[in-house]
């Protein structure tokens, strides 16, 4: 068990791409080739805080909400449902092609020392079951996370920032929310933990003052950008920043 100011925390819940699996580059470069198609020209990679100015959800998704502000810059040919498939279909053909999954540097030891504390652990992600099969298994996490511990998007109602998919965790590790450490690498994972009423670490992907900016704002009590980074015999001195949620 870990005591993190104050909360007595009995299970971890990890979001799947981004914070666990570094597939960011694969998304993003789906989403600017989807643009580029439709007549949208955006910049490149580089430019990750020109990009976000134009697609706000650019980072974290979710996918419909990134072809609804790619529809918006655009001539309007292309609907939104188009926009969507054709983004699906490139990110599908990008993990078929794709065989490294590793999970970011240092993770399988973080996750190792927190399963040696006894401590339970899930996946909570809005990841579609078709996609996170390819993930999990060309990763390993199949063997490392029980099945019935890995929420997916089909396993909720509403998406992030709605807090169903952290309650869901709990749910499945038999703890309360408010007992449960989520890992995110958006703002609305972030608020979709903090709406769950458990505490949320970000594990941004991306390292500059506009991620760190909104992932502060969306509640992340702590930001670590490598797993190297957390070390778990200071979790108990972290300070909270801001009132703790209601248990």
């Amino acid at each position: 068990m870990l005591n993190i100011i104050g909360r007595s925390i009995k299970g971890v819940a990890f979001d799947l791409e981004g914070t666990v699996i570094n597939l960011e580059s694969l998304h993003h470069t789906a989403h600017l080739l989807t643009a580029r198609i439709i007549g949208v020209k955006l910049p490149d990679l580089t430019s990750i805080d020109e990009i976000t100015n134009l697609i706000p959800h650019f980072i974290g998704g979710p996918r419909e909400l990134i072809a609804q502000e790619i529809f918006t810059l655009s001539n309007k040919e292309a609907s939104v449902e188009s926009i969507v498939k054709l983004q699906s279909q490139t990110y599908h053909r990008f993990l078929a092609e794709r065989n490294d999954f590793e999970p970011r540097k240092g993770f399988l030891k973080f996750l190792e020392s927190i399963t040696e504390l006894g401590l339970k652990t899930s996946i909570g992600s809005l990841t579609p079951k078709d996609e996170a099969g390819i993930i999990l298994g060309k990763s390993g996490l199949n063997i490392l996370f029980n099945s019935d511990s890995i929420v997916l998007r089909e396993d909720v109602k509403n998406l992030k920032p709605s807090p169903d998919v952290y309650l869901e965790t709990a749910r499945r590790m038999g703890i309360m929310p408010y007992q449960q450490l989520v890992f995110e690498d958006s703002p609305r994972g972030i608020q979709a933990a903090n709406t769950a009423n458990s505490l949320a670490f970000a594990m941004p992907v991306y390292d500059n003052e506009y991620v760190r900016r909104e992932l502060d704002m969306a509640g992340a009590l702590r930001i670590f950008n490598d797993w190297r980074e957390i070390d778990l015999n200071r979790y108990t001195s972290i300070e909270n920043r801001r009132p703790l949620p209601k248990s």
